[in-house]
């Protein structure tokens, strides 16, 4: 059996994008604990257990003769215990620790930091995001409790799964998809935004003010934050099109427990210029659906689809729905921190994050303000406008 994989589609991208920039985009996962509660030895092994029951963590993506393959490389966890005289400061490394990862383009698939201070410990995993989605943090942060052992199918599902929906993009790549997006995109007035250069360090992240969302509304709340992201970027642009990335994984039954990047990012497109009015919330939503139809068309693919459309965006979102489930480490209470400073990519203006509580709609953004023109406050303000008269319309 060959130690070598495809690449899926979200892979190649994330790949391409190392190889331009010299900088991996990783996923970085915190959590705080009371101080000195966390056993460093206990921690240690918890993290080796998460390793070996989940090969895609084990796994380099390489490039050789002209092409992109991941690899099977099993090797020892990068992990350190770090002192900090205070919370500030073990902030502050936390960053310096996220950006040294994000440079050493050849580190060790996943590595971990426990942060101590007086204050409170955190510990940071940070994973190369080609070989891990938002499912799959979320079934890394389950098995942050206690160590288990693996059942030693764990190589073989991950290798089928790769091999599935590797199949199942080529698929979609050829198939009628295609030409809806590349009728999407030609119908543009203008070309989407161009990739930009590399940002040189971390921006703010914002939290903005807590939307509720009306017991009335039929139906998910996201298209109508796309929409609003939409309206947004177009008030304080130049009235060009513009396009908003976002991730989507239907993953199927056999996918659901393996951890991997088995994500599509999806762009919604909003295509009308200066010269014409954007339509209501209701025409964008049902266009919006007619999108989804065909989420399964790789974006790689998709990128290559129009000479209006390079593969950058406007900006990106990420959405999730959030409960209060209890998370411990190691037996001990912990809680997850969001990210308080990120990079920008070069693909992209802004980063939208939105989480769903129960009825209630969190959103936190982060804006490049070279690449966008603009700065975090003018578009808080104008997405909080635009969505609250998308969800009141009518």
């Amino acid at each position: 059996m060959s130690d070598r994989l495809p690449l899926l589609s979200a892979q190649l991208a994330f790949a391409l994008d190392t190889q331009r920039t010299s900088r991996r985009p990783t996923v970085s996962l915190r959590f705080r604990t009371p101080p000195g509660r966390l056993v460093t030895a206990d921690v240690h092994e918890v993290l080796r257990s998460v390793v070996r029951r989940n090969p895609a963590l084990s796994h380099r993506i390489r490039f050789s003769r002209g092409s992109f393959h991941q690899e099977w490389c099993p090797g020892d966890l990068d992990f350190l215990e770090l002192h900090e005289t205070s919370e500030d400061a073990a902030g502050e490394r936390v960053r310096k620790e996220i950006d040294e990862e994000e440079t050493a383009v050849e580190a060790s698939p996943v590595s971990a930091r426990l942060v101590r201070s007086p204050e409170s410990d955190v510990l940071l995993l940070m994973m190369d995001h080609a070989l891990v989605d938002e499912q799959s943090t979320r079934i890394i942060t389950s098995q942050l409790d206690r160590p288990a052992d693996p059942d030693g199918d764990e190589l073989m599902r991950y290798r089928q799964a790769v091999h599935t929906t590797k199949e199942l993009e080529d698929a979609a790549a050829a198939g009628p998809g295609i030409t809806f997006w590349q009728h999407r995109l030609n119908a543009a007035t203008a070309d989407f935004p161009k990739a930009r250069k590399d940002s040189t360090g971390f921006a703010p992240v914002t939290a903005l003010p807590v939307v509720a969302i009306p017991r009335s509304l039929r139906g998910s709340v996201f298209p109508f934050v796309l929409f609003s992201i939409h309206r947004a970027a177009r008030d304080l642009g130049d009235g060009g099109p513009t396009a908003v990335g976002y991730p989507w994984a239907a993953r199927t039954t056999t996918r659901s427990t393996v951890v991997g990047c088995f994500l599509n990012t999806v762009i919604s497109l909003d295509t009308t210029g200066p010269d014409r009015a954007p339509g209501s919330a209701d025409e964008f939503v049902a266009g919006w659906y007619r999108e989804i139809e065909h989420a399964d068309v790789p974006f790689t693919a998709v990128a290559a689809a129009s000479p209006r459309f390079t593969g950058s965006v406007t900006g990106y979102l990420g959405y999730q729905h959030v409960g209060e489930r209890p998370l411990t480490i190691t037996g001990v209470p912990a809680v997850q921190i969001p990210s308080s400073h990120v990079r920008t990519p070069p693909t992209c203006g802004f980063q939208v994050a939105a989480a769903v509580r129960e009825h209630e709609l969190e959103l936190r953004i982060c804006v490049d303000e070279e690449a966008a023109g603009h700065g975090a406050q003018e578009f808080g303000e104008r997405l909080l406008h635009r969505l609250d008269a998308a969800l009141t319309r009518g």
